[in-house]
């Protein structure tokens, strides 16, 4: 995008960025101002590489670039200043405002994450993982299953595909743009790390925008909406066959229309209300949650 940007004149485009090389997309930046045309405002969000670009009016002007700190994701502080001014004139047409996040999220060791595998959903045509709140019901009350950060690539597919149906309210959640937030372990009783494949790891939570719409006769469409899931990678296997309830894979999911009230606009939720992660996950009834660490850049040693 700043190769194309650089082509044409006036305009202003930067990055967002840890000083590890992190990016992080759908950060929000606007821009104010005035030009020899009058009052200039505009913005735009970052993409997948936390790039972005804002055209500007050919001609002389006087301008202030903000970040707006409520788009960055959990745990990220912004360590530059969120305004910078800058001029534009003949001589000098463009910009650079780049912005530097710190905070845990840039401290993260990297993982990715693959769930399914109980059998082939009927509406998705991916394996999924289940949870059953009747023993004997021959369709699962939720199915869900895909990947975040494929490959460790935080572009592969904007992030990966996860899927979830609810088959008691009729609904299809799809995220489409995911970002993991972060990768670590639950407390005990299970021990650190995940055994297949072995990874330092044993969560993972991630965020993003997708959809949300009815399925079966259910004729909702949510439009586009947000989420947040953490999954828990207990056992190998994840659910099935395991003996100790506290070695079960769990699952945690909330969808929501207003990013700036998770709570007061969830329109699907899957485990507890807390307003920590740790203390929603439930266990899934069959499946496999696995963690991942091959191909990731400097992988942490367990």
């Amino acid at each position: 995008m700043l190769s194309i940007a650089t082509a044409n004149a006036w305009h202003l485009t930067g990055q967002v960025k840890c000083p590890n090389g992190s990016t992080f997309k759908d950060v929000v930046i606007t821009i104010t101002g005035t030009s020899c045309l009058g009052s200039f405002s505009d913005g735009a969000s970052t993409d997948s590489d936390g790039l972005y670009v804002i055209t500007l009016p050919d001609c002389d002007g006087s301008y202030t670039a903000t970040l707006d700190v409520t788009s960055l994701p959990p745990n990220a502080t912004l360590v530059s200043p969120a305004s910078v001014s800058f001029s534009t004139t003949t001589a000098s047409d463009s910009f650079v405002a780049d912005w530097e996040i710190g905070g845990a999220v840039c401290e993260q060791a990297a993982c990715w994450f693959t769930g399914g595998g109980a059998k082939i959903d009927q509406l998705l045509g991916i394996p999924c993982a289940h949870c059953q709140s009747k023993p004997n019901g021959k369709t699962p009350d939720l199915a869900f299953g895909g990947n975040v950060y494929p490959g460790c690539s935080p572009t592969a597919g904007d992030g990966g595909s996860w899927n979830h149906v609810d088959r008691i309210r009729n609904l299809h959640f799809h995220g489409t743009t995911i970002q993991v937030v972060r990768c670590g372990n639950v407390t005990p009783p299970p021990p650190p790390g995940s055994t297949s494949p072995v990874t330092p790891f044993n969560f993972i939570e991630f965020q993003g925008t997708g959809t949300l719409k009815g399925i079966q006769g259910n004729k909702v469409d949510y439009g586009t909406v947000y989420f947040f899931a953490r999954a828990e990678d207990r056992n190998e296997p994840g659910s099935k066959g395991a003996n100790d309830g506290a070695l079960i894979d769990r699952y945690h999911l909330r969808v929501y229309t207003n990013p700036a009230d998770p709570f007061g606009s969830t329109v699907l939720l899957v485990g507890g209300n807390d307003a920590d992660p740790a203390n929603n996950a439930v266990p899934i009834t069959d499946g496999n949650f696995q963690l991942h660490i091959s191909s990731c850049d400097n992988p942490p040693t367990p």
